[in-house]
């Protein structure tokens, strides 16, 4: 019973990572919260933990209006993202700024698949809006990150992982 209450935490973030921004001011470009939660579980655990994370978001990502085109693009990218970031994870200790470095890596990836889609017809992304979404997802990961890996290490310390 204990060990489901982790993934329960996480589920919840996603789904909030996946509506928060509807909230957003119209016109601005919209952080990646999705990619946030994804990166936090997948830096502190293991890589399979990291893929099913990045797996739900992106599910959540195609899923919930506009919705990614086609559906489960989103969902192998943020899987991918997640598994390469639990699999570098433990050479990322030498210094603090590797792991939002990492981070930056995989925003750039999925944006970048996200650009791709639209250019290939599936979906609309300006390389603008790509761009200003890839630095407001990085200016916040600089506060939000931190909080959510606090957060991974709490539930694992308590057994919840």
């Amino acid at each position: 019973m204990i060990r489901v209450l982790g993934p329960t935490v996480r589920a919840l973030l996603l789904v909030l990572a996946v509506l928060l921004p509807s909230a957003w001011p119209a016109g601005l470009a919209r952080p990646d919260l999705v990619l946030l939660v994804v990166a936090a579980a997948a830096l502190l655990h293991r890589p399979q933990v990291g893929l099913l994370v990045g797996l739900v978001g992106g599910w959540l990502v195609d899923l919930v209006p506009p919705g990614g085109e086609p559906l489960g693009a989103s969902a192998l990218g943020y899987a991918a993202v997640g598994l390469g970031l639990g699999s570098v994870r433990r050479s990322l200790v030498i210094s603090p700024l590797l792991p939002w470095a990492a981070t930056a890596l995989a925003a750039a990836l999925v944006l970048g698949v996200r650009g791709v889609g639209a250019a290939a017809g599936l979906g609309r992304a300006l390389p603008g809006e790509l761009v200003w979404s890839w630095v407001v997802t990085m200016l916040v990961a600089v506060l939000a990150l931190p909080v959510l890996m606090s957060l991974e290490r709490w539930m694992t310390a308590r057994g919840w992982a």
